[in-house]
């Protein structure tokens, strides 16, 4: 997905829901800090948002911009709403949120996962092509090993507390 598309995508996510706030946990979260995406970023057709304060419009915003409509059809990509309960993530990360807002946006705001938080929540999911993406931060220096490394022992602490309450 290139920039423009997530502030299309944004914006509309922002009309339908009435909502100006929503965060960003995927891999276009990395447009809070380049200008240029790696294309492993841009090539994907979704955006993983969720609605910041409110759930309520969750079904309408399937129904308008999600995988299965018009919307996707004439655009080419497309909202998948995500629930942060279901990812792993990293102690504190909604203090590390980085926001996303253009002119274009239309002033909706994507708050979006911090760099280590991203790639250590997609490391404790055991994603595949998040060890590409985990390259092309480090060869970008875009942050240090060590503080990937940071952040993905916290995820897996939380991990281990996830089975041991579902070993219960």
């Amino acid at each position: 997905m290139k920039k423009a598309e997530l502030e299309f995508a944004l914006r509309k996510a922002g009309e339908i829901a009435h909502e100006k706030d929503f965060i960003i946990f995927g891999s276009q979260a990395i447009w809070s800090i380049v200008s240029n995406a790696p294309e492993i970023v841009v090539i994907s057709s979704e955006v993983d948002l969720y609605r910041k304060n409110s759930l309520n419009a969750v079904s309408l915003l399937v129904r308008e911009l999600g995988p299965r409509t018009p919307f996707f059809q004439k655009h080419g990509y497309y909202v998948d709403c995500v629930d942060p309960g279901l990812a792993t993530l990293p102690e504190g990360w909604t203090e590390r949120l980085v926001a996303f807002r253009t002119e274009d946006t239309g002033g909706v705001t994507g708050w979006c996962l911090e760099i280590h938080d991203l790639v250590a929540s997609k490391l404790a999911a055991g994603r595949e092509k998040i060890l590409s993406l985990l390259r092309l931060y480090l060869g970008a220096n875009f942050s240090t090993r060590a503080s990937y490394l940071t952040a993905s022992k916290s995820c897996r602490s939380q991990l281990q507390a996830r089975s041991r309450c579902a070993i219960r």
